[in-house]
């Protein structure tokens, strides 16, 4: 009997606008059964989705060193903004930087109907992480003069 593929709707098919990338922070289920972080950034480029964990092989920060900015300026390249590391969008192959030669991590992508997908990896259902929301902006409290 064949076995079942799972596979993780992340976003819809237009959540990602053509040239683009975006950073998702899921979570699964390590070798040791525990709910870690998983962040990966999801890219569109030339008709096709791909992505990739968001860890630059260099010395392991994400690539969105500023907040939401995977590519190089050309929308050509991803692009680690801690070191500067350019990489092939559709290999994830480091042309350029301090990790020329090593590859991201890639995700396997499948579009099922118009979702984007996940699949090879085990999603943790309820992310388990007991961590704090950290907000980008400040709450905002509106008082009278």
């Amino acid at each position: 009997m064949e076995q079942v593929r799972e596979i993780y709707a992340v976003c819809h098919v237009n959540d990602v606008a053509k040239r683009r990338a975006v950073g998702y922070v899921l979570a699964r289920v390590n070798d040791e059964g525990k709910t870690v972080p998983f962040p990966i950034v999801i890219v569109r480029h030339q008709g096709k989705y791909f992505a990739y964990v968001n860890r630059c092989p260099h010395q392991g920060s994400r690539l969105d060193f500023e907040p939401k900015q995977f590519l190089d300026p050309t929308q050509r390249f991803l692009l680690c903004g801690k070191h500067g590391s350019v990489f092939d969008i559709a290999t994830g192959l480091c042309n350029d930087g301090p990790c020329k030669g090593e590859q991201l991590e890639a995700v396997e992508v499948v579009i099922d109907e118009e979702e984007v997908c996940i699949a090879g990896v085990q999603i943790a259902e309820e992310d388990g992480l007991d961590r704090e929301e950290n907000d980008e902006m400040p709450e905002v409290v509106i008082q009278p003069d």
